[in-house]
């Protein structure tokens, strides 16, 4: 190789390293807000809006200055406030099978969670990443997990066979926390799933994937 050949070569390796040494990894910009939008489908309210968000309707009304909440335009976007709920897709069903017995709401608006039907022992798992608050026997409600979540939002797994978890211990979604079983007042094998955000239960349906 001649001398000349050998110096273009050493050259083009020096300044390609160059480019690499002096162009950093892009990384996706942030903004200022971490606001949200929604997209407003047919049949959305602002009530149901507020309520899947756990924000308030008027805060909504307000700051996406409606006049009228009855003028809704499908298509329209709306402002959610930051620090509110993220979408359904946060959580995740305890079980891997969706067997519904009994909705919320139902038994004269009574029944705060929905109940999951399963055979017994079925592993019953973390709807979101959190911590236990709560490990034992309640009144009705038998052996019980409750784990705490971002956002002041708990929910609750009920009538388990056995709890798998501590209080304290930090837990990942999908992670097993307990099994399914008819301990308190149950007539069969299922777990009862409740989300709460405050003290206020809220429909499951709302918040968690499908």
């Amino acid at each position: 190789m001649s001398l000349l050949i050998k110096i273009t070569v050493v050259s083009a390796v020096l300044l390609l390293f160059t480019a690499c040494a002096s162009s950093p990894v892009t990384k996706p910009a942030r903004t200022a807000s971490q606001e949200q939008v929604y997209i407003v489908n047919a049949g959305d309210t602002l009530s149901s809006i507020g309520r899947r968000y756990g924000v308030n309707s008027e805060r909504l009304q307000s700051m996406n200055q409606i006049a009228d909440p009855r003028t809704l335009a499908v298509g329209q976007r709306l402002i959610i406030p930051d620090g509110s709920m993220s979408p359904a897709s946060a959580f995740i069903w305890p079980l891997a099978k969706l067997d519904v017995t009994s909705e919320f709401g139902s038994r004269n608006n009574r029944h705060k969670g929905i109940d999951l039907r399963a055979p017994k022992g079925s592993a019953i798992r973390a709807s979101a990443d959190g911590v236990v608050s709560f490990v034992g026997w309640q009144n009705g409600y038998g052996r019980v997990v409750i784990l705490k979540h971002a956002d002041n939002i708990q929910t609750f797994y009920a009538h388990n066979e056995k709890n798998w978890v501590k209080k304290g211990q930090r837990v990942t979604q999908g992670q097993v926390i307990a099994s399914v079983g008819r301990s308190g007042n149950a007539t069969g094998y299922h777990v009862h799933f409740e989300f709460v955000k405050g003290r206020q239960p809220l429909n499951p349906r709302h918040y968690v994937s499908m």
